[in-house]
């Protein structure tokens, strides 16, 4: 049997005792045997609770234009799409038809689910992407093609890419470092494709290069529904120090999922 805490699904077995009171960092978690209650600030609100911030409703999308060849990475965008649909999600992406940016539009926008698309007017004018799903708004470069989407999402979504995915990513990471957004970026790391990414960043960390709680804002999973899960922890309680492993899974070696690419 599994009960919904927060958008988190959570085996009834890591229930200990009901109601569950569990420290976070500053924050006090409360439950009782079916549902998440509430969120208590043990030091500004002691003595009172808050209702937990809103789910996640607006996230942006990078990924490729094309399909790549392993058929798991079109496969993993259409479950992305539903799971979306399923969440009430909204998406925005860099328009088109077509790769796995589009696999993910489509399968929102024809589900019944917004989308918005963020398209160069050079690359629109070439049609080379083909047309977009839902609202298409033609902006003057991929630079704020970046700067539309960060400005109205919770969180972005990174899928298998090439150099403009990569391009986008490290946008976001270098406005993340000059103090310009902290949302989450949830990297959707289909059959380990960022395994050598994450290392990188790890590295940088290591080598003081980049500071950790820049780290911390990058998100990875190898499957959908756990990313998004994720994510929502993420927008929920933001800088706290336990992670969302350490909330959802006590006792597990979360140093051993880091090394794996968890």
């Amino acid at each position: 049997m599994y009960f919904r805490a927060m958008s988190l699904t959570i085996p009834e077995s890591q229930y200990v005792m009901s109601p569950v009171d569990c420290n976070i960092g500053e924050y006090v978690l409360v439950w009782n045997e079916s549902t998440f209650l509430s969120v208590s600030h043990s030091h500004i609100m002691e003595g009172t609770s808050r209702a937990l911030p809103d789910t996640i409703r607006f996230v942006g999308l990078l990924g490729s234009h094309a399909l790549g060849s392993n058929p798991r990475f079109m496969a993993t965008a259409v479950d992305l799409g539903r799971e979306l649909v399923r969440r009430e999600i909204r998406l925005t992406y860099g328009g088109g038809n077509v790769g796995l940016q589009g696999a993910v539009a489509s399968t929102v926008y024809n589900n019944g689910g917004r989308v918005r698309g963020f398209i160069p007017g050079y690359i629109a004018t070439r049609g080379v992407y083909g047309p977009t799903y839902g609202a298409e708004y033609t902006v003057s470069s991929n630079y704020y093609k970046y700067f539309e989407m960060n400005h109205i999402v919770e969180a972005f979504i990174i899928l298998p890419g090439g150099i403009d995915t990569i391009e986008g990513l490290f946008t976001l990471i270098s406005w993340a470092s000059e103090g310009l957004h902290n949302r989450p970026i949830g990297l959707l790391n289909i059959d380990g494709y960022f395994n050598n990414l994450i290392k990188f960043l790890d590295d940088a960390v290591r080598q003081n290069f980049m500071a950790l709680n820049q780290r911390k804002l990058f998100i990875s999973s190898f499957f959908v529904d756990e990313l998004l899960d994720k994510l929502e922890f993420a927008k929920a309680f933001p800088g706290l120090g336990a992670s969302y492993e350490e909330f959802a899974n006590p006792g597990r070696d979360v140093a051993e999922d880091a090394d794996a690419g968890l």
